[in-house]
């Protein structure tokens, strides 16, 4: 039996072997490509090139070319990488692998970013994140299981990822490790930690949590602060910005106050003068070893304080309800005092220095802003809140007036320079800033006040329509001279730029996680120069009228609210205090400044009341001959005054001194 199955067997022909390989992992093409030409016919082969001919060397170069491409596929890098781990161990992969698979073990942040956006917008959620971050502490671990040290480069891209999806724990950890592997920070590596926290704010959670989650954040974001003005590290526009947006959440004045000495140079308590770490800067660097202390204790470099900037803080301070601070610090910025250093008076008076610090230790230049249109609808905004009639008043005139000086100058330019060299204006008044103050008056019913809004808007309605007259002209006049084209199918774009011009300032409340964000493109947050919109903006003619047309438009529904608001308190007020005529009590009469009572006939005399009964007869009137018989009101309606119907014609106001009675005389 044994014999016949060992006859069943046959040996292969030779012809048979002529197709069998030996054994390789590669091809021979691939072969003769990691061999250099200088050296093909050379009868030594170079350590490498054997090194590249076996199948750890063609891993590792496999690796090596899949982590060119520019977006491999993360799944396909982390199988070759974990099978070279195979071969090699940890120790034994170059540097340049291992920082490579960190780089590209997982999706670029942009795509991360908007694939959970998308998920969370379909009711989903992303569930790759805790495997792309197991993909990087591996990889770390490696790393340094290696005796290698990861680069600042490399956690970057780590917190890039985390920043991408707001993990914000994650983040913070990686923040200590870098501490203690001992490496500098830089202001990136602040802002990708911040980035992550502010990112954090914007996502869905559940109301009961969102508190703790907004502490925990601020926390974070404080710390930060903390660690980056004891190591003197630069602020950059965009770290600040990420800072002012977590710290609108809880309006911490402290973090708020801290980050604009830090980052600005300005101290709230005293904003026309120096901090006081610029004190301590001036008295080391006038001390003998001035060489030695200034390079432990020197400040960074101060950013410039811009008027977005003055507009983001006015906003901060009027939402933590703080006007007082606000308005100190919109006229210290805007109409800064001269020096006090330049006076030779300040030395020569000695009888009264009791300790007050002679400002040439430190001389200090407060910043000079030009406010803008969004300056004067933060403050009307935050004093209307705070109900300041006064201020409210006032900023009101001073936006009046530096729209007039703006327009005058920008007509001046107009006559005596070219479209080119001319400066858009920064102030207009708008229907923004007059429903400001009109809604106080209307909240405190202020008749007066309204009545001063009222004759505020329609000289603003006078001066605009001047101004589109005025500039229309210039701009036909320009097109005559060739000085001016304007762009193609101008005409049709006018149409749509009316509803595309901005409103007014965007709510600071962050918007939801589905709008677009810095985090979707790279944002340089080393760079310390500041990235804001420039001060001043060329001059549009085309623009500037159709911003006037958009102004009058609006204005004129305005007007015409107004005037049925006061019309409507007025005759309020006259019903109230009528009532109080009617039933024999007293009411403030501003005249004498005393409560007296007064008779029915003196009150219609003068706030021109009329009864009830009164205006039916009135309208009965006409119908008489009509009529045959009409009944009479009864004795009830005639002695208590009533509303007027809507159809009645309005009632002519009282005078300024019965206003001012009535306003006062509320019971």
């Amino acid at each position: 039996m044994a014999h016949r199955c060992v006859r069943k067997l046959r040996l292969a022909t030779a012809s048979s072997y002529a197709h069998v390989r030996p054994f390789h992992s590669t091809t021979s093409r691939l072969d003769a490509l990691a061999v250099p030409s200088a050296v093909s016919s050379s009868s030594t082969v170079p350590r490498e090139d054997k090194f590249s001919n076996t199948p750890l060397g063609q891993k590792t170069a496999d690796l090596r070319a899949l982590l060119q491409i520019k977006s491999p596929s993360p799944h396909r890098v982390w199988a070759s990488y974990v099978e070279l781990l195979q071969f090699y161990g940890s120790s034994g992969v170059p540097r340049d692998i291992h920082q490579g698979v960190l780089r590209k073990c997982s999706p670029s942040a942009a795509h991360l970013r908007a694939v959970s956006a998308k998920l969370m917008e379909e009711g989903g959620r992303f569930r790759d994140a805790l495997l792309y971050e197991t993909r990087f502490r591996d990889v770390i671990r490696n790393l340094r299981s290696s005796g290698e040290v990861p680069t600042l480069e490399d956690y970057h891209c780590v917190l890039d990822q985390f920043a991408a999806l707001g993990n914000y724990v994650s983040a913070m950890r990686v923040l200590e490790e870098i501490t203690q592997v001992g490496l500098a920070k830089e202001p990136e590596t602040y802002g990708l930690c911040l980035r992550a926290l502010s990112y954090r704010l914007t996502l869905p959670i559940f109301h009961i949590r969102r508190p703790m989650l907004v502490d925990d954040i601020t926390g974070h974001c404080m710390a930060i602060l903390e660690e980056m003005s004891q190591d003197n590290v630069a602020y950059t526009p965009t770290n600040v910005d990420l800072a002012f947006r977590i710290l609108k959440e809880t309006l911490n004045m402290q973090g708020f106050a801290a980050l604009m000495k830090g980052a600005y140079g300005i101290d709230l308590a005293y904003p026309d003068r120096s901090p006081l770490e610029f004190w301590e800067k001036q008295a080391a660097e006038s001390s003998e070893d001035a060489a030695e202390v200034t390079l432990s204790q020197r400040l960074p470099t101060r950013m410039p304080f811009t008027c977005s900037t003055l507009n983001t803080a006015l906003d901060y301070l009027g939402r933590a309800g703080d006007v007082s601070k606000m308005v100190q610090l919109f006229e210290v910025t805007t109409n800064p005092l001269p020096s006090s250093t330049s006076n030779p008076a300040f030395n020569d008076d000695e009888d009264d220095d009791f300790g007050v610090s002679n400002p040439q230790v430190a001389p200090y230049s407060p910043p000079h802003i030009r406010p803008n249109t969004t300056t004067f609808h933060t403050m009307l905004r935050h004093i209307h809140k705070a109900r300041h009639e006064v201020l409210a008043r006032h900023y009101l005139l001073v936006a009046l007036e530096a729209e007039r000086n703006e327009g005058r100058s920008l007509r001046e330019m107009t006559r005596t320079k070219l479209p080119q060299e001319i400066v858009s204006p920064r102030v207009s008044v708008t229907r923004s800033l007059l429903l400001s103050v009109a809604s106080l008056a209307n909240d405190n019913k202020d008749v007066e006040l309204l009545r001063w809004v009222t004759q505020k808007t329609r000289q603003t309605l006078r001066r605009k329509r001047r101004d589109l007259d005025y500039y229309i002209q210039v701009r036909a006049r320009w097109m005559e001279e060739g000085l001016y084209q304007p762009p193609a199918l101008s005409d049709a774009a006018l149409e749509g730029v009316e509803e595309e011009l901005p409103l007014g300032p965007t709510s600071s409340r962050f918007s939801s996680f589905f709008s677009p964000s810095s985090s979707l493109s790279h944002i340089d947050g080393s760079s310390t120069s500041s990235t804001s919109a420039p001060e001043t903006k060329p001059f549009d003619i085309d623009l500037h009228v159709n911003m006037i047309r958009r102004d009058l438009d609006r204005l004129i529904t305005f007007e015409a609210r107004v005037d049925d608001v006061l019309a409507r308190t007025v005759q309020r007020i006259k019903e109230r205090l009528g009532r109080r005529v009617w039933g024999g009590k007293n009411i403030f009469l501003s005249d004498v400044e005393r409560r007296l009572p007064v008779s029915r006939e003196f009150w219609k005399r003068n706030v021109n009341f009329r009864p009830l009964s009164e205006l039916r007869a009135q309208s009965a009137a006409p119908r008489a001959g009509r009529q045959s018989r009409r009944p009479k009101p009864s004795a009830s309606a005639r002695a208590e005054p009533a509303l007027a119907s809507p159809q009645d014609p309005p009632l002519s106001p009282p005078s300024a001194s019965t206003s001012a009675s009535a306003s006062q005389g509320q019971s």
